[in-house]
């Protein structure tokens, strides 16, 4: 039986709701209360500002970004941040310059999370999240539009007195695209604080090309474990093929030492020729993780001439990862046919994250290929090849993409509608140039 509400307690309830938005500033107070005498009210005012998301308060924000009070410049650039409205990007950027490291901080991120997909789950989460080494490339769609203001103060950061400041401004540049910045970046290679050094490591390979990765050859006898092992993945990424010797001398010193690995998939990951003898070797090894390196490894070095001995070894293979390795190898060597295994992988929890990877790394060239698997009945495949597609930045993609915001799974339609929305502002940008 359902229990009917007493109309007493009904009229509290809207008495209290109206007594509570009746006590609430209205927006014109607030901005007000910005021009307060009391520091602790312009704080509040500039905090509630930001959670209300009023892109009118972007100007009265920034007028305060120089205020006499610490905490309230934090809040300014933390409500700018809220507002979700690029016109702050100038407030934020004077912000770069404030005296407070913690507010420059706080400036940086914002940036980040202005231009980039990806927020700070929350406050303690800080960094740790925001920049995130989960992807290879940069964060920005590769046609998207970072002002060059944006990315010429961030580069001055890299000079900043606060070691933290400079590793985080680093970061930055990578995830946005800053490839004005190279030259700063490479100079931040020989920064004292290691971890700067690793920074710069990382966001080079982010946005930079094989001949930018050279510079960081010098870098695997770095002293900083941190630092050689993300100019080893940086190394990798931007396939420095001048590394191979000195990749291949690492890793026959440390074949059989906890870093063996990581050493060996950079060389595996450069698409260098002359490593195919020790790739072939490999490919016999009794350990999993290296024979699967070799067959990414001969997969990307190969020619056609290896493609039936490869089908004959994955059709033997029991083991699936080493199989999909296998579908990955054949797929670069010229057989499409293995795309389906790659892509079939791609909700298992095993296997999914390499499925995705593998054809990040195989680039715009496959999208034909894969545009028919966006009919899959299997809605986490359509959902994650909403979000792969979206990576490669083509606008041409969208007529393949818009059926899907109508897509009986509500995953995949939110997906599909965020890709089409990125890829059209990937094609204005590029139109704009």
């Amino acid at each position: 039986m359902i229990q009917r509400t007493a109309p007493a307690a009904i009229l509290c309830a809207l008495l209290a709701g109206m007594s509570e938005a009746a006590s609430r500033p209205s927006f014109e107070d607030l901005v007000a209360n910005l021009k307060s005498p009391n520091a602790s009210t312009r704080r509040d005012a500039a905090a509630e500002l930001g959670r209300r998301r009023r892109r009118e308060a972007v100007t009265p924000l920034a007028a305060l970004v120089r205020d006499p009070d610490a905490k309230v410049r934090l809040e300014v650039v933390r409500g700018l941040r809220e507002l979700r409205d690029l016109s702050a990007v100038p407030a934020i950027v004077t912000s770069l310059s404030d005296g407070e490291p913690q507010i420059r901080e706080e400036a940086i991120g914002s940036l980040v999370e202005l231009y980039a997909d990806r927020d700070r789950g929350n406050p303690v989460g800080r960094f740790l999240e925001l920049f995130s080494d989960e992807f290879d490339r940069s964060s920005v769609a590769p046609h998207g539009s970072v002002d060059a203001t944006v990315i010429q103060a961030l580069a001055g950061k890299l000079g900043d007195e606060d070691k933290d400041i400079r590793q985080e401004a680093a970061f930055a540049l990578g995830i946005l695209n800053g490839t004005d910045a190279l030259p700063a970046l490479a100079s931040s290679l020989r920064d004292p604080e290691s971890s700067v050094r690793g920074a710069a490591a990382t966001a080079i390979g982010k946005i930079g090309t094989a001949e930018n990765g050279r510079a960081l050859v010098p870098l695997l006898s770095d002293d900083s474990a941190n630092v050689r092992n993300r100019v080893l993945q940086a190394i990798g990424v931007l396939h420095v093929r001048e590394a191979g010797p000195a990749l291949r001398q690492l890793y026959e010193a440390n074949r059989r030492k906890e870093g063996g690995a990581r050493i060996l998939a950079a060389l595996s990951r450069i698409g260098d020729p002359a490593q195919a003898d020790r790739f072939q070797e490999l490919v016999q090894d009794p350990d999993p993780e290296r024979k699967r390196l070799a067959i990414e490894g001969l997969g990307r070095i190969s020619d056609g001439s290896r493609l039936p001995a490869f089908k004959k070894d994955y059709q033997r293979e029991k083991n699936e990862e080493l199989r999909l390795a296998y579908s990955f190898a054949l797929t670069l060597l010229g057989d499409r046919a293995f795309l389906d295994t790659i892509v079939l992988s791609l909700p298992s929890r095993t296997l999914g994250t390499r499925s995705r990877s593998y054809l990040q790394e195989m680039g715009p060239a496959i999208l034909p290929e894969l545009y028919p698997y966006l009919n899959d009945p299997e809605a986490e495949i359509r959902a994650t090849l909403c979000d792969i597609i979206a990576a490669f930045g083509d606008p041409e993609a969208i007529p393949r993409l818009t059926p899907l915001i109508n897509d009986p799974s509500q995953t995949v339609a939110d997906k599909a509608n965020r890709a089409v929305e990125r890829l059209r502002r990937s094609g204005g940008a590029k139109a704009s140039r």
